[in-house]
């Protein structure tokens, strides 16, 4: 047998080889890099504020803490504490609430539906210059939501609740420079508790090769 016929028989098959190992590899890593691509995007932590809110002269922050593709963390302030003493007129509320949810992953991580469970509480003092309202509250109660991206690091978040507020409160009427104690109250609610179209920023992507 012609030895350079062996010779290119030989280069030939290592070719070949060495072409299937190359066409393997690439399809393994294009199999591979979208999950990593996709789990490198996805942000720990996020910051809210309800816009309704924000409209309604009531400023608000919320901070939003994934544990992972089904389960997040959610903790939020609402305060509004002004006040115009010279006309008897008090718009003050301050809130406080947690609230643990539960996403479906119909839309990507940490996007798409979820259902949450929230307690929470707060003071507050109502008051337009005719009959005033003073005291706490405590509400609890099931939300649904849908959260949807608008960019890299921005989504949008709308959601509604209903559940049970209990509130107890002192009655006032405004006289001159002086409040005048009307009578003690209390109030059972059930029904919508709270409804929310919040901006969000999402931030702190991890990489999880990296094990940050």
């Amino acid at each position: 047998m012609n030895p350079l016929y062996v010779i290119l028989s030989v280069m030939l098959a290592l070719a070949a080889n060495v072409g299937a190992s190359a066409a393997s590899i690439e399809h393994e890593a294009a199999s591979v890099t979208p999950a990593a691509s996709e789990e490198a995007k996805t942000q720990n932590f996020a910051l809210k504020t309800n816009l309704i809110y924000d409209a309604l002269l009531m400023p608000n922050v919320e901070l939003e803490c994934r544990i992972n593709n089904r389960w997040s963390l959610a903790a939020e302030a609402d305060v509004a504490w002004w006040k115009n003493d010279g006309r008897h007129k008090y718009y003050q509320i301050m809130n406080f609430a947690a609230e643990g949810r539960y996403w479906f992953h119909s839309y990507k991580p940490w996007h798409g539906h979820y259902v949450g469970l929230s307690a929470g509480g707060g003071k507050f003092d109502l008051e337009g210059g005719r009959t005033g309202y003073k005291g706490e509250g405590f509400l609890t109660g099931l939300s649904y939501g849908f959260m949807f991206p608008v960019s890299s690091c921005l989504s949008f978040d709308a959601e509604v609740g209903f559940g049970y507020l209990y509130a107890q409160y002192k009655v006032y009427k405004p006289q001159d420079d002086h409040y005048l104690f009307q009578h003690k109250s209390r109030t059972n609610y059930f029904g919508p508790v709270k409804v929310k179209f919040s901006l969000v920023w999402r931030f702190n992507a991890f990489d999880s090769k990296a094990g940050k």
